[in-house]
């Protein structure tokens, strides 16, 4: 088989042109030092720099870096160097086991340049010393004291930060002349979100300060707004966060996440459901709705109402990949447990809005409360997405809140509801009458599959 496709096996969201366009980009602009890959957690961050770091490697010396795996290290630079020092290294040597990757070898002549910087800490004030303590009234001596000695100190840092970044490249090119790789060298970070917040900002200035060099690219895979948050923990709630983390991005690259059709195709199984009559492909066709700019509509071959259901309710509650596997993974156990034919609708919806957190899932199915729970949820996720049906564009809340309607409505309500119903109602009504106690369930089934991860 070929090794393209193995790499990308799985790849439902297309990451590799994204690959391909990124590798160009950076191989042809060698300003760009530190690129972040910046998503919200879930998005897929991992599975796209696993794969990028695996096609790279065909041609450049590649370091992968899991900053979370690494957190628990008092200094990032030590951490950083043994992963480079490791990966760099005979992949069947004693540091590629499992013992001696714990080891860092203190006689290399990586570790002896950066040791100087790392006993120094150089990335704080050379001296502790603020400037508006040593400028006081009557210190004058000790200020010329400090003052010289701080401007030895700096030029004997500025000497040591370049012997470092000397032997980093030399390291790198020897590797790269060894297993005739191609420059630039590519170190891929990820997990750095998960971080303590000084231990993500350290790592960071870390790379700023040390290792901007010709023949190194840095490729960040991080969620900058919750980075952003971390540093304000540090610094304050007023302070510029986004600004400071602009210092030491170079270029930033959002993965697009907007179409999820194929892998929701590719990871829903096959449920036996009753039909709400969702036009799938949105034609025109009969006396089917036209689809509007909120309408969710597939035209991949083969694709069910299910999908579609599953499509508009990720969009409702802004659900991200990593959650998307999991709730399918629930909602197939509970639709197991359901038996038979299910209200796909209404199993999904309820495993979305379990997860969701929004106040009123408790309550669901009180009598009385669909009005409140659907202001709630409205509120909240302020999105509005539909589907096309016959003569109607329903959106998430109306079937939500038709079956909240039918669940807490005696007989003769729901018989009265009937009369102006849309035929994705109607549809509702008829199964519903044939299956109410099953109905009743759900939220109980939903509760149990829940636990699941």
């Amino acid at each position: 088989m070929d090794s393209e496709v193995d790499i990308w096996a799985g790849d439902f969201m297309c990451r590799k042109a994204s690959a391909d366009f990124l590798t160009r980009y950076l191989l042809a602009n060698k300003h760009i030092k530190v690129l972040n890959v910046n998503s919200p957690w879930g998005a897929g961050k991992s599975f796209f720099m696993s794969r990028w770091e695996k096609e790279l490697k065909k041609n450049h010396i590649c370091i992968s870096f899991n900053a979370w795996s690494a957190d628990y290290s008092s200094e990032p630079l030590v951490a950083l160097i043994a992963c480079i020092e490791q990966q760099v290294s005979d992949p069947n040597g004693f540091s590629n086991t499992t013992v001696g990757k714990t080891v860092v070898n203190a006689g290399s002549d990586l570790i002896k340049k950066a040791a100087p910087l790392i006993l120094k800490g150089l990335i704080r004030k050379v001296s502790g010393v603020e400037l508006d303590e040593i400028f006081t009234p009557g210190s004058e001596v000790l200020a010329d004291s400090l003052v010289q000695s701080l401007i030895e100190e700096q030029a004997q840092t500025e000497n040591n930060v370049t012997e470092f970044k000397k032997e980093i490249k030399s390291r790198l090119d020897a590797a790269a002349n060894e297993k005739g790789k191609q420059a630039p060298a590519f170190i891929f970070i990820d997990e750095l979100d998960r971080c303590r917040p000084t231990y993500a900002i350290e790592l960071l200035e870390r790379i700023k300060h040390f290792f901007e060099l010709e023949d190194c690219r840095f490729i960040i895979a991080s969620d900058s707004e919750q980075l952003a948050h971390s540093i304000r923990a540090v610094y304050g709630q007023g302070f510029s966060s986004e600004r400071y983390l602009n210092r030491f991005f170079d270029a930033e690259y959002s993965l697009d996440n907007a179409d999820i059709f194929e892998m929701v195709h590719s990871i829903l199984p096959k449920i036996d459901s009753i039909s709400l009559g969702i036009n799938v492909k949105g034609n025109n066709a009969g006396s089917f709705m036209q689809p509007q700019e909120s309408t969710i509509c597939c035209k991949l071959s083969g694709f069910t109402e299910n999908g579609i259901v599953l499509v508009v309710l990720c969009r409702a509650f802004k659900v991200e990949l990593r959650d998307l596997v999991n709730y399918v993974k629930q909602i197939k156990a509970a639709s197991d447990t359901v038996g038979g034919k299910v209200h796909f609708f209404w199993l999904a919806f309820l495993v979305f809005f379990k997860a969701s957190k929004v106040d009123g899932y408790a309550g669901v199915m009180n009598q009385g409360c669909d009005e409140r729970v659907l202001t709630l949820l409205q509120n909240k996720l302020a999105i509005n997405v539909t589907v096309s049906c016959v003569r109607s564009l329903p959106s998430v809340y109306d079937i939500a809140g038709t079956y909240m309607k039918f669940l807490t409505a005696d007989m003769s309500e729901l018989r009265a509801m009937m009369l102006d119903a849309a035929p994705w109602q109607r549809a509702i009504y008829e199964s519903v009458e044939d299956s109410f106690l099953s109905l009743k369930s759900y939220k109980s089934i939903v509760d149990l599959a829940s636990r699941l991860s």
